[in-house]
């Protein structure tokens, strides 16, 4: 009787691999330092927020990176997909007032904030961890800044399998 064979262990395959095999997608070579750059902000936001614990959370096509001490998205990011079901207005009604979370955090500083998505909707962005307060003029493109993010994001929703992300600066 011969020696059991070990078992190999199948080769890790990267969040982003993951996203891309889901769209029976090749990786563009424009992606090769991608997670490098990844693990770049995560050392970075590691460096100010040393008690945070990141976790991984795909949802195809898209991934965020989730710190669950702050209860909030690090990084967020994904290859465009037309939305993936129609907008629940009611089911984002019934999420918390994001005015009242604004105002608790920041108090003075506070600003009168919407739900916006980190991965927008009409590009294949969820609800739940994808959603965030966002600056009402940011989000309506009422704003300089605003008309320029609108601009993006109708860029990523009408060009299905462009891959985008979404990274949260925090004080």
């Amino acid at each position: 009787m011969s020696p059991p064979k070990k078992s190999k262990k199948p080769p890790e395959i990267s969040p982003l691999e993951q996203i891309h095999r889901h769209l029976r997608r090749k990786i563009p070579p424009t992606l090769a330092h991608w997670p490098e750059q990844a693990q770049s902000w995560v050392e970075d936001y590691y460096a100010n927020a040393v008690e945070a614990q990141i976790f991984e959370v795909m949802l195809p096509p898209a991934v965020f990176l989730f710190d669950s001490i702050c209860d909030r998205v690090m990084l967020a990011y994904g290859i465009a997909t037309p939305a993936l079901m129609k907008r629940d207005n009611s089911r984002i009604r019934g999420y918390a007032n994001v005015n009242a979370t604004v105002q608790a955090a920041l108090g003075e500083r506070a600003f009168v904030a919407d739900k916006g998505h980190f991965l927008g909707h009409a590009s294949g962005g969820q609800l739940e961890i994808n959603l965030f307060a966002q600056r009402r003029e940011l989000n309506r493109g009422w704003s300089s800044e605003g008309k320029r993010f609108r601009e993006m994001e109708r860029y990523v929703a009408d060009h299905p399998g462009t891959f985008f992300y979404h990274r949260p600066l925090y004080e």
